[in-house]
């Protein structure tokens, strides 16, 4: 795992040692964490990266994470490493001037300790890609990315947030301040958060904001192909880079623009025939890209299930099998790039859009649908694409919980999304809900994985990439039809090759593909058509495991829930109603119904517990 870590004392005379969190810390890291007087800052990365990321002079001193690509630009301090931080930061710092950081393109975090002043100062980028988290009693101050080592320090209470743990069985994240463990805080995007001997203060350097295009519809491919261009040959300047490529658009879009041979191309699938690694092997081949292949088998996930709930701060864990297929990766590649987030920002995939329900199935339409004209938290949260059916989770829930349980949840969704759902498109305030924090989200918490074997890049938060984002209204991104424009413009060819998700050609307009969708189902259900052949219920014909299968019919896993099963009086902190949990967890064991978000949920929370050492509620 990969992360910052410190301590600031009320005393600036006191003693601050780290080896309480050093201790935390697996093997095969380097480790920067010398103890100090009045604070002390920490710092673990990769080894390739043990040269960088720390600065320093006239009682300063300076740790980052990540990277800024125009930092040579921001500052007249060179680094040895032209996108490093640390050297910018410290400049910057020291000229009172830390809100030019807006000016930022990176991704990445920071702590300065200040000690003339005796103050701490920790820093978020513009989407919290790099989370910073701040425990604080007393006087006394531990900060860090990864909450599992804080814990480490011995004066934090290992004790559940409930309205956190709520907030995870609903929505398989945490929004805002709030994290699982009672007293301890996620920080803002954009944050400079500080602590002194007057007590601690914060202020935000940049604001998500949505404005209106300066280009028109038909233009606004053109304009993400140049921005995608750009980000992506930023991305891959450094070293070895490599690319986590699926069948699927994104992914493909980012391999059509990168500068050729600059990557070399992973791909996961749970079975060597797989037809979404057959599609990626010839995306690779179409961009003269290297390929390496690496089949992971559904029942080994288990096996690293405690790994990545750790490096996902202990939420929901989307992509457990990044965790078996990275060791090889990292011997290969210093730097990793992936299409993630592309989908929930420049095609809208969260955003409020229609279905159509036809035959039981529900296929997702390429148009908003209309939402209240001042819209509230409640509008948000009852109508997100993510967490178990609200019924079940109704049922699930202790009595004396219902009330509280929901409220909280409105009240919290409130506070963080007010400023764009009173902006002049709240149809923003579901990408909002992603964008605040985006480590938060539950689909970035496979990316967590990623990080802690390589550098991670994502094109899709290139500060330029962005920019072409905040200037598309809501319903050219739900129409999605921007984005298969700029990959044609890429490369036709990968554009007119099948899409692993629809198998259907990746530029086809998205009506005619919801029309071909349908006449396939129809034909499936007339047996007509089959579906694609897969080893077993375990497995999936897409990159990932088939996850009601696996929970089902895998060994290993059932024996983990029937543990869970077994032991939930001491996991649901008085939560829940364990009598309805259990039938959950029997009817999806058993084959009468799918409750795969809610067990995986439960699945991630048991581990939280055990591995963090909760031992009660806050």
């Amino acid at each position: 795992m990969i992360g910052l870590f410190g301590v600031y004392r009320r005393d600036p005379g006191a003693p601050a040692d780290l080896a309480a969190l050093v201790k935390r810390h697996r093997a095969g890291y380097a480790i920067h964490a010398p103890a100090g007087q009045g604070a002390a800052l920490g710092r673990a990365a990769h080894r390739h990266d043990a040269k960088r990321g720390l600065a320093g002079e006239a009682g300063v001193a300076v740790a980052t994470l990540g990277d800024i690509y125009n930092a040579h630009e921001l500052s007249a301090r060179a680094g040895a490493d032209e996108y490093d931080p640390a050297p910018l930061i410290l400049d910057l710092y020291r000229n009172g001037r830390l809100d030019r950081l807006a000016l930022a393109n990176g991704q990445f975090c920071a702590a300065i300790y200040d000690a003339p002043a005796h103050r701490l100062t920790l820093i978020t980028d513009r989407h919290a890609l790099y989370p910073l988290h701040v425990w604080r009693a007393d006087g006394e101050t531990v900060f860090g990315t990864m909450i599992y080592v804080m814990l480490g320090d011995a004066r934090i209470p290992k004790k559940a947030d409930r309205d956190a743990l709520a907030q995870l069985f609903t929505m398989q994240r945490t929004v805002g301040r709030y994290t699982s463990v009672a007293g301890v805080e996620a920080l803002p995007a954009a944050c400079i958060w500080e602590i002194d001997r007057a007590g601690a203060h914060e202020r935000r350097y940049w604001e998500l904001e949505w404005r209106k295009p300066d280009f028109a519809r038909g233009e606004c491919s053109a304009v993400l192909d140049a921005a995608m261009r750009a980000a992506v040959q930023r991305a891959v300047n450094g070293g070895r880079a490599g690319l986590l490529l699926s069948g699927g658009v994104d992914s493909r879009w980012v391999l059509g623009a990168a500068p050729r041979g600059s990557l070399t191309c992973w791909t996961t699938a749970s079975f060597a025939d797989n037809p979404e690694l057959k599609l990626a092997r010839s995306v690779a081949q179409l961009c003269g890209a290297e390929h390496h292949a690496a089949v992971v088998a559904p029942e080994d996930t288990l096996a690293v299930h405690d790994d990545t709930v750790i490096e996902s701060n202990g939420l929901y864990p989307a992509s457990t099998q990044f965790s078996v297929f990275l060791p090889p990766v990292r011997a290969n590649c210093d730097t990793l790039l992936s299409g993630h987030g592309l989908d929930y920002t420049l095609r809208g995939y969260y955003l409020p859009s229609r279905f159509l329900e036809l035959g039981g199935s529900r296929t997702r339409l390429p148009v908003l649908r209309r939402i209240p004209r001042r819209p509230t938290g409640a509008d948000v949260l009852y109508n997100l694409r993510q967490g178990p059916p609200r019924k079940t989770i109704e049922r699930i829930v202790a009595p004396a919980w219902r009330e509280r349980w929901w409220k909280s949840q409105e009240d919290a969704m409130q506070t963080v999304l007010e400023p764009w759902l009173h902006s002049d498109d709240p149809y923003n305030a579901w990408d909002a809900f992603i964008l605040h924090a985006v480590s938060k989200h539950y689909a970035f918490t496979g990316m967590m994985s990623v990080r802690a074997a390589a550098n991670l890049r994502l094109p899709a938060f290139d500060a330029e990439v962005m920019d072409v984002y905040l200037r598309m209204p809501p319903a050219w991104r739900c129409a999605g039809r921007p984005v298969q424009l700029a990959l044609r413009a890429a490369s036709p060819a990968l554009a007119q090759l099948n899409n692993a998700n629809t198998h259907f050609g990746a530029d086809l307009h998205p009506w005619l593909e919801i029309a071909a969708l349908l006449l396939r189902g129809g034909l499936r259900r007339l047996g007509l058509a089959a579906r694609p052949d897969v080893p077993s219920a375990m497995h999936s014909a897409g990159s990932w495991q088939d996850i009601p299968g696996l929970f089902r019919d895998d060994p290993g896993h059932r024996a983990r829930f029937l543990a869970t099963r077994d032991n939930l009086d001491a996991l649901g902190f008085g939560l829940f109603d364990n009598d309805q949990l259990r039938a959950r967890i029997d009817e999806h064991l058993d084959g009468r119904a799918r409750h795969t978000k809610l067990l995986r949920q439960l699945l991630t929370h048991e581990a939280w517990v055990r591995l963090f050492g909760i031992a009660g509620h806050g």
